[in-house]
C-alpha cells in the first residue's frame, strides 16, 4: 500500500508541476512534471499487475488444496480411515477459509481503487488534466471490477 501512496503522490506532484510549468511558461518544468507523472503511472501499473498475479496464484493454490483435501476426505470416509478423512476435511476447510480472506482483501483493494479513481478524476477536473481524469476513471473501473470478483 505504501508503494501505491508513493506512486499516487508522484502522479499528483507531476501533474502539478506540469500544470504550473504550462501556466507560467516554463517548458522544462512542464516536461519534468509530465515525465514524473508518467513514470509514477507506469510504476503503479506494474505494481498492480504483480499484486494481481499473486492473487491469481493464491486462488489456484487454494483451489488445488480444496480439491486435494476433499479427495482425501472422501477416500478416508470410503475406506474407513478417519485420520485421513479428518486431515482432508481440515485441508479443504483451511483452503476455503484462506480464499475467503483473499476475496475480502480484494474487496478492500477494490474499494481503495474506486476512491483513488474518484479523487484522480476530481484532481484532473481541477487542474484541467484530461489524462489524469481518464486515469481516474480507469482506476475507479478497476476497483469496481475487483469488488465484483
Amino acid at each position: 500500500m505504501t508503494e501505491r501512496l508513493s506512486n499516487t503522490a508522484n502522479q499528483y506532484i507531476g501533474a502539478a508541476k506540469q500544470t504550473i510549468g504550462e501556466t507560467l511558461g516554463y517548458p522544462d518544468v512542464a516536461a519534468d512534471g509530465a515525465r514524473q507523472k508518467s513514470e509514477a503511472e507506469t510504476a503503479q501499473k506494474v505494481a498492480d499487475a504483480k499484486v494481481e498475479a499473486q492473487r491469481l496464484e493464491r486462488t489456484a493454490d487454494n483451489s488445488a488444496n480444496s480439491i486435494v483435501g476433499g479427495a482425501k476426505q472422501t477416500i478416508g470416509q470410503t475406506f474407513g480411515l478417519p485420520s485421513l478423512a479428518a486431515e482432508g476435511a481440515a485441508q479443504k476447510s483451511n483452503a476455503e477459509t484462506q480464499q475467503k480472506v483473499d476475496d475480502a482483501n480484494a474487496q478492500i483493494r477494490g474499494a481503495g481503487h474506486e476512491l483513488e479513481g474518484k479523487i484522480k478524476q476530481k484532481v484532473g477536473d481541477l487542474s484541467n488534466d484530461h489524462s489524469m481524469k481518464v486515469d481516474g476513471a480507469t482506476t475507479e473501473a478497476q476497483g469496481t471490477l475487483q469488488r465484483n470478483v
